[in-house]
């Protein structure tokens, strides 16, 4: 990338600014929160933790996956609650990130989040290592609203725990809500709606629908371009 790109691309404002506001001088001197774009910080209240030895300049990118798909969006930073990172992740443009005051948001090493994907937690959402979720996702650990048995006079919980396994892979437009518990080496399918457990399921499995269910198994995602696998079985 030249010289001119990368100023053009960068939000160096929002580098400085974010990076020396939430984070200890020995670990703000490294920038390893690198943005992208047009950013919001609508709310930055909350508090930042980085655990990793392996600090390094742009080390977390937001607001540059999946640029060159979609027409620029901003990308809001609502940060009331806390917001934990274990290694490098990527936030795409034009994203919601809202955490409120009670809210931990935990991501595992490489993950990475498509473009206009919006995080929504009041509770605590978990992301493993290395998951991919494709453009337009939607994670939220609450209903947003109550609702009562008028049978039995209860209210439901409004919110509930995520965490989603390794290896996990998301195509675009999927919703995941309260309570969703996925295994590792899981593939949703676009469209589809998480809002359960799943952890009867196997490994190397296929869910989905609305709501998902198991559509097969025996499949993993493949990470590596077409070029790079052609010792493999293509059919």
């Amino acid at each position: 990338m030249s010289f001119i790109k990368k100023i053009i691309t960068h939000n160096l404002f929002a580098i400085l600014y974010f990076n020396f506001k939430m984070l200890p001088f020995k670990q703000a001197i490294k920038l390893p929160f690198d943005f992208y774009y047009k950013i919001r910080f609508e709310n930055l209240s909350g508090k930042v933790i980085l655990n990793t030895d392996k600090l390094h300049r742009g080390m977390i990118k937001i607001g540059a996956r999946g640029s060159d798909m979609f027409s620029r969006n901003t990308t809001i930073i609502d940060l009331s609650g806390t917001l934990i990172f274990l290694g490098a992740t990527e936030i795409g443009h034009g994203c919601l990130l809202k955490i409120e005051r009670k809210g931990v948001v935990t991501f595992g090493y490489n993950v990475r989040l498509g473009a206009l994907t919006k995080v929504f937690c009041s509770k605590e959402i978990i992301f493993g290592n290395e998951i991919d979720f494709s453009w337009e996702c939607q994670v939220f650990d609450t209903n947003f609203h109550y609702l009562r048995n008028t049978t039995t006079n209860q209210i439901a919980p409004v919110s509930s725990n995520i965490r989603i396994g390794s290896y996990n892979w998301f195509g675009n437009r999927c919703t995941v809500m309260k309570g969703t518990i996925t295994s590792d080496y899981m593939t949703i399918a676009s469209n589809s709606l998480c809002n359960k457990s799943y952890l009867n399921i196997p490994n190397y499995s296929i869910l989905g629908g609305y709501p998902a269910k198991l559509l097969c198994r025996n499949r993993e995602r493949i990470f590596e371009n077409i070029e790079d696998i052609s010792n493999l079985k293509l059919k």
